[in-house]
């Protein structure tokens, strides 16, 4: 997607927000529960309601600021899936997991680095160093995600042997 000049995240939701639209039932429903469960005073929450009043005000004056988050969004949630995706293939050829987990975070950081460099080649398109640290974002949460799970399965494989250990 980076090569499309000029591209656009809000008409893209908008074909997406018609399937998303047949979950909406489950989601208010969703919402509802989690709402009722929540113990709250809700006097607590005016600095809340006074920051987002004026953000959505200053963004109904600015579309172009939600345009703006929703590319760096994407962004993030791109490059942390494709964490995810490189670290599930390099992990079937090396020996440890945390090695496979380090050097997907390199060969991923890398791939943002030449995919920003190789945008200031397109027309209409901006290289941009604030779109790698973001990219590195969404990178670094796939990659600390990975990380804990395996030292998740790590420890559970250590009490499974020491249960083994103990019962021979």
């Amino acid at each position: 997607m980076s090569s499309i000049p000029g591209l656009r995240v809000l008409p893209v939701l908008s074909k997406i927000y018609s399937i998303i639209m047949r979950f909406d039932v489950i989601f208010i429903r969703m919402a509802e529960i989690i709402a009722q469960r929540l113990p709250m005073d809700i006097g607590e929450l005016g600095p809340f309601r006074t920051v987002s009043s004026d953000f959505y005000t200053y963004a109904q004056a600015n579309p172009g600021l939600i345009e703006f988050i929703l590319r760096k969004i994407a962004h993030a949630m791109m490059f942390y899936f494709l964490t995810i995706a490189v670290f599930f293939v390099l992990n079937q050829y090396t020996k440890k997991s945390m090695t496979a987990a380090c050097i997907t975070f390199i060969l991923v950081a890398l791939f943002a680095a030449l995919d920003e460099f190789r945008q200031s080649f397109v027309n209409g398109r901006v290289s941009s160093m604030i779109d790698v640290g973001i990219d590195l974002i969404g990178i670094t949460l796939a990659t600390l995600m990975i990380m804990f799970f395996i030292s998740l399965l790590q420890k559970d494989r250590l009490k499974i042997k020491n249960q083994e250990g103990s019962a021979t």
